[in-house]
């Protein structure tokens, strides 16, 4: 059984790159990212559970204590949420919850352990350029038959598609200069993704993709041309940033960039409330509206800041910010420190492009579950010690192993199973199913649409202003105008800027 883990185990991280960008449940109402989240966590839950099972391939090393102090990080804000059902099951089509949190650390201790040889690293490399691939190319399909949407490739968001993009040119390119049999499929792969990239019209992802290519000249140059380099490629981002502040890319899909920075500034007044634990896991959409300073988008609730460093630090706190800092820091070090070796370059200018993209943007496990599988690679691609230190500990009495991993396969069921079992029941209209099998998920109780359900859904923190405008009717209904106010004024400290509880609350008196 232990040699079957092995075997498998290795293949577990290729298997989750490939299906995020390519899985995709049309028999749910939440067809495009529920799927994917509960790939992350179940990947995360099963891949710690046979690396209990089996000796690691690789030991966390320096990453040990900063791994441990995000996980510590993440658990305490979700203490001190705002909303703990929120937090633990996630806002719905988002579910930045508490396990994603956890489950993404997990997908990169989960690298670390069970990669132990070098074909399975490349077939994580491999699996995730060929689904981003396949899903650019969807993309183009979609952008020649007139889609009345951004092309995505079924990630049911075209900056999602994007961020993987800008991971995987850089190991796309890497894999052509090397030459080769495969180095036709390795460069039209390339071509693939870039023109995927222009149908999105993601301006993020652009540079992205220009930051991960200029870390891989980067890493992979000899010693001399390192700074030069360095200097030419940061120039080349900030060159993409002042060009796209100064052209009329800057409102380009109805998005101007004033309104980031904008939307930033509310985000730092939205921290400097909460700033050491924020105000809990996926919150924001809860708290956000009493830091906004001006009706940004109409009828549309902001949910997130839009910049991944503030949405970290307004949901975590600055706490957790510094603990995922500090993993980022230890690992990127160690890859400066042996960038000679054959995979490095290529892994660490992924992960550069990721952290552009997220800069603009926000954490999302479609494309966050990746970067954070293709970091332990990375860190598993560095050899630190030899074998015999690297496996740890085993003995036949640590019972605690088995049962660990048991919890682990039982924490996938809840979190990984039953959800998307929930939304394929709500999306044929059996909402009352749906919410047995996820209680924890407001929107459920909101389909159901009576009085009592409606309350469950305001008490779980649902983050949408118009439940609580048709909660505040549904209390008018019964004559209970103290609650119908309460309702219509929650609706309002979620979106002050929210017409129809205004207009409730003013035909109320």
């Amino acid at each position: 059984m232990r040699l079957f883990l092995e075997r498998v185990g290795g293949f577990l991280p290729a298997a989750v790159t490939l299906t995020l960008p390519l899985a995709f449940l049309p028999a749910a109402a939440d067809t495009y990212i529920l799927l994917r989240a509960s790939i992350a966590i179940a990947g995360a839950c099963l891949g710690v559970g046979i690396a209990l099972l089996i000796p690691p391939a690789a030991g966390l090393g320096n990453l040990r204590l900063p791994l441990a102090a995000a996980a510590g990080a993440a658990a305490l804000a979700f203490a001190f949420s705002v909303s703990w059902p929120l937090s633990l099951a996630g806002s719905y089509t988002r579910y930045e919850s508490l396990p994603m949190r956890l489950a993404y650390l997990g997908l990169m201790a989960t690298s670390v352990w069970l990669l132990r040889r070098r074909v399975e690293r490349d077939a994580v490399v491999a699996a995730f350029v060929f689904g981003t691939t396949v899903a650019s190319l969807e993309a183009l399909q979609q952008a020649f038959a007139n889609v009345p949407f951004r092309p995505d490739g079924n990630l049911g968001n075209a900056n999602l598609l994007a961020a993987l993009i800008t991971m995987a040119v850089p190991l796309a390119i890497d894999r052509a200069r090397r030459g080769g049999l495969f180095v036709g499929p390795w460069a039209a792969a390339v071509v693939a993704m870039a023109a995927g990239l222009v149908v999105t019209t993601s301006r993020s992802g652009a540079l992205g993709v220009i930051a991960g290519c200029g870390a891989l000249l980067v890493f992979a140059v000899p010693r001399r041309f390192t700074v030069p380099l360095a200097a030419a490629s940061a120039a080349a981002v900030g060159a993409g940033v002042l060009f796209i502040l100064l052209s009329p890319l800057r409102a380009l899909n109805d998005d101007p960039a004033g309104l980031r920075l904008h939307l930033w500034q509310d985000g730092l007044r939205m921290l400097a409330a909460r700033p050491l634990t924020g105000w809990g896991e996926e919150t924001t959409g809860l708290a956000f509206g009493r830091f906004l300073t001006q009706d940004y988008a109409g009828l549309v609730t902001f949910d997130r800041v839009h910049s991944g460093v503030l949405d970290v630090a307004v949901t975590q706190g600055v706490l957790a910010l510094a603990a995922l800092g500090w993993v980022l820091v230890v690992l990127f070090r160690a890859a400066w420190a042996k960038r000679e070796e054959r995979d490095v370059p290529a892994l660490a200018a992924a992960l550069v492009g990721y952290s552009v993209w997220v800069f603009f943007n926000f954490d999302w496990a479609p494309a966050t579950a990746a970067f954070w599988l293709l970091a332990g690679a990375l860190w598993s691609s560095m050899s630190f010690s030899p074998p015999g230190e690297r496996a740890g500990v085993r003995g036949d009495k640590e019972v605690w192993r088995p049962v660990a991993a048991a919890t682990l396969v039982v924490a996938a069921v809840v979190f990984a199973v039953l959800p998307p079992l929930a939304d394929t029941w709500y999306l044929r209209g059996r909402a009352d199913l749906a919410a047995r099998a996820d209680p924890l998920q407001a929107q459920y109780h909101w389909a159901l649409g009576t009085l009592p359900e409606l309350q469950k859904a305001a008490d779980l923190g649902e983050t949408d202003p118009g439940l609580y405008v048709q909660l505040g009717d549904a209390y008018l209904r019964e004559g209970d105008r103290v609650n119908a106010r309460r309702a219509y004024e929650r609706a309002l400290e979620i979106d002050p800027y929210y017409t129809p509880a205004r207009e409730h609350l003013s035909v109320l008196g």
